[in-house]
Parts: structure tokens; C-alpha cells; sequence
């Protein structure tokens, strides 16, 4: 639902100097104060959530994505979606049964136990926040079951010509309507380090500003964690809807859920993707259709009409345009799939790594911080116990090289020979070889 605001904040952004396309929502003082929910009630037995935030129009859309091996990994656990606190949340089923939410984190809302959404039974969301303003949805229902009955992988060329992988599924119909279908998938893959070495650089007692030169020890050592292998994370983040059109139908086929171009470095080693599909309403499938319509560079200013978006979700005191969201009521089904790049490309070269890992040296040390004698140009690059100390390289070995800046060890950019940056040195519980 992070998408909602997302994209909410680009229509606010787009139209602000172009005066005949109303969205609806206001000023940016009125924007703001919008509350975005996402909440949706499934059929399996968990703790459930509910996410709370406000519109803002400084969303950050990628901080801290981008790699750059000359910069230090800044450890930042911030995220700029203005997340709603201290709300009361609950939820009503029709026979009058509430389950309580509390907030475990800012603006995440869990129940206090653990339930599952009966086909027979209604249920309600209740929202009140901080400044006295309540808000409810629609009393929804699960409408009906499906199972994913296969998801298999298969190779196929996409809409622009790219050769790869497609995922694809295949269910049947359980009971009630199915017509409504939304899928969403985690893709799990295995990461290999291509420059793990099983020693490292390791630097103490560094004064960069001693005088007349930088003290410091630096020793290469043995690696004390596994940085060689992990394991990457990626969930889907658009909306992929369809709708089962046959009324004859028992399910749909040969639906493709998602693609993964051959070059693409998640697919080297062995890839994992679990896809849900949730059975939803039509109410709910036009919402999200509605979004994903927005979401199309081509079709903001020619669909999007005063009051759009308009969920399940009132605010209690009858104000228009103060909350966006579905609150979503529906029966789901997993199913997971292992493949690996040489089930469909035998004997090819396997996805590059998505960094440039060229071997580099240069000078152990430099020139003190504090020298303020003369001093000319340098022109070899940052040494490396600067390197070390700022934690953007890996050992690889030692040097023999005499070149101009040449130093006593060869190193590559962290990420090379640290999979740890890019996905976690924990062997999921799920997976297998």
C-alpha cells in the first residue's frame, strides 16, 4: 500500500502547476493530512496487520538503493512515508467478536492474536487517531476459494523483445466467486561473492592525523562470518490483477504472474519465487485496477477525475477525501517454485554479476590529515587503510605489481567479495538445493 502514497504523491507533484485537472484531494496542507491504510484480512491463521501512514509530498521513492562502492554503506533504518502512531485499531466480525491491534512498530499494527477469516462470517476495520478523528470500512467478506493448482517456469520472449524466464501459473476454483484474482510473489536467490577470499583486511590503532606520517596496524586475517554465500530478497511491487472471465471455467491457465530477463544476475546461482493469489471482490479488483490505471505515465491526466481512488474507507464524521485505502477481506493460496539458470540455459554463460569487480591496488598509506607543509598532487588513488577504514574494499591477495601506485595488496569493491551487502548469510528455512 506504500504504492498508494507513492503514486498519490506523483499525481500531487504532475498537477500542481496545471490548474484544469482537479484530483480531488486539496491543497498540499490538505494532501498531507490524508491517512492511507493498508489492510487486508486473509483466511490463514497468523497474526494479522495493519499499516497506517499519511500522504506526504517528499516520499522517498529509492534513498539508499543504489550501490556505490566509493561512498561507505551508511547503516540508515529510516524510511520518509510519515507512518501514523499511537492509533487505535481493531476489527468487528458480524457476530460481534473484536480483535484488537497494537502497535508493534511506528504505524504497524498487529493483532493481539492470531486469527483467520471465516468464508461465513463479515468483518469490519475501526480506525481512531490521535487528533479525535475516527474512520471505518465496509463490512466485507471472503467472496470465494481458489487453490494455485501449478506454478511452473518456462523460457519466453516479453512485450519488449527481452529474452527470459517466465513465471506461470495455473488454479482451480474451490467454491464461490472466483472471477477476481491478485497475485503478489517473493523471489528469494542465491548469491555467490565472485572475489571471496578467506582473508580480509583488518585495521586497528588508525590516527589518519599522526605526524610525521598515519599510524595504524593493519593485518589480513581470517574471515570470522560467512560472506561467500547468501541470500537475496525481492517482492513484487506492482499490481497484477486478472479476472476469470469463463463463468464455465473450473480456473485459468498459462497465467503469467512475472518475468526474469536472462541477464539478470538473480537467476546465476539457484532462484526461488512464491506467489500468492488472493481471491478478492470486484469492489476491491476496481480499486486496485483503478490504481494500476493511475500508475501509467499515459493515462494520469486523461482518467484520473475528481474523487478518484475512493476505497472502502469513510471517515466517521462524514468529511470527504481524508483516508485512501481498501480494507480487503480474502481467501489466498501459496505455492513455490525452485529453478536453476541451467535448467533452460545449459552450456550458456551464466548472468554477469551486476558490479564491476576489476582488481585494484594502491599505496598502503598516505600523507598525514595534518601535514601543512607543501604538497603537490597525488596521483594515485585513496590508500588503502582509508579504503579499509571506511570499509569499501575486500582482500583478494597480495601484490607483485611495481607500477606507479602500485601497493603490497590487491583488493576489489566490498560488494565483490562481501555477498552480506546484498542479501543475508542466512540459509532461509524454506530453502533447498
Amino acid at each position: 500500500m506504500k504504492r498508494i502514497a507513492i503514486i498519490i504523491t506523483l499525481f500531487t507533484l504532475l498537477v500542481s502547476c496545471i490548474d484544469e485537472v482537479d484530483l480531488g484531494i486539496g491543497s498540499n496542507d490538505t494532501t498531507n493530512k490524508i491517512l492511507i491504510v493498508e489492510a487486508t484480512l486473509t483466511n490463514e491463521l497468523k497474526t494479522h496487520r495493519v499499516v497506517l501512514s499519511r500522504m506526504d509530498t517528499l516520499t522517498d521513492l529509492g534513498i539508499d538503493s543504489i550501490y556505490n562502492p566509493y561512498v561507505p554503506i551508511r547503516d540508515i533504518n529510516r524510511d520518509l512515508v510519515p507512518y501514523e502512531r499511537n492509533a487505535t485499531v481493531s476489527i468487528v466480525d458480524g457476530s460481534g467478536t473484536l480483535y484488537s491491534f497494537n502497535e508493534t512498530s511506528p504505524g504497524i499494527y498487529e493483532s493481539s492474536t492470531e486469527f483467520a477469516a471465516d468464508p461465513s462470517n463479515t468483518y469490519a476495520l475501526n480506525i481512531a487517531t490521535t487528533d479525535g478523528a475516527t474512520y471505518s470500512s465496509k463490512a466485507m467478506k471472503i467472496e470465494g476459494i481458489s487453490t494455485i493448482a501449478d506454478v511452473y517456469a518456462a523460457k519466453t520472449t516479453n512485450a519488449s523483445g527481452i529474452e527470459g524466464i517466465g513465471i506461470f501459473l495455473n488454479n482451480s476454483r474451490v467454491e464461490g466467486n472466483v472471477k477476481n484474482l491478485r497475485y503478489t510473489y517473493e523471489e528469494t536467490y542465491k548469491i555467490i561473492a565472485p572475489n571471496w577470499t578467506q582473508k580480509d583486511f583488518k585495521l586497528t590503532n588508525y590516527d589518519p592525523c599522526a605526524l610525521p606520517v598515519p599510524t595504524y596496524d593493519l593485518e589480513i586475517v581470517d574471515r570470522v562470518n560467512e560472506q561467500q554465500t547468501c541470500y537475496g530478497y525481492a517482492s513484487s511491487n506492482t499490481i497484477i490483477q486478472t479476472q476469470n472471465t469463463n463463468t464455465n471455467s473450473s480456473g485459468i491457465n498459462n497465467f503469467m504472474v512475472h518475468f526474469v530477463a536472462k541477464d539478470n544476475y538473480i537467476l546465476t546461482h539457484r532462484y526461488s519465487i512464491e506467489v500468492t493469489q488472493s481471491v478478492a471482490g470486484s469492489e476491491s479488483y476496481g480499486f486496485y485496477e483503478q490504481l494500476n490505471n493511475f500508475s501509467q505515465s499515459g493515462n494520469i491526466f486523461s482518467q484520473v477525475q475528481p474523487g478518484f481512488l475512493e476505497g472502502n474507507l469513510s471517515s466517521d464524521d462524514g468529511s470527504q477525501g481524508t483516508v485512501i485505502g481498501f480494507f480487503d477481506v480474502v481467501s489466498v493460496s501459496k505455492k513455490r517454485l525452485f529453478l536453476n539458470y541451467t535448467d533452460f540455459y545449459d552450456g550458456q554463460p551464466l548472468p554477469p554479476y551486476p558490479f564491476n569487480c576489476e582488481v585494484k591496488t594502491a599505496p598502503e598509506s598516505h600523507e598525514s590529515y595534518c601535514y601543512s607543509g607543501p604538497s603537490g598532487p597525488n596521483p594515485c588513488p585513496q590508500s588503502i587503510i582509508e579504503q579499509v577504514n571506511l570499509d569499501l574494499i575486500s582482500y583478494v591477495g597480495p601484490n607483485s605489481d611495481t607500477e606507479q601506485c602500485f601497493g603490497p595488496h590487491l583488493f576489489v569493491p566490498k560488494i565483490c567479495g562481501d555477498c552480506t551487502l546484498l542479501g543475508s548469510n542466512i540459509v532461509p528455512d524454506f530453502w533447498e538445493e
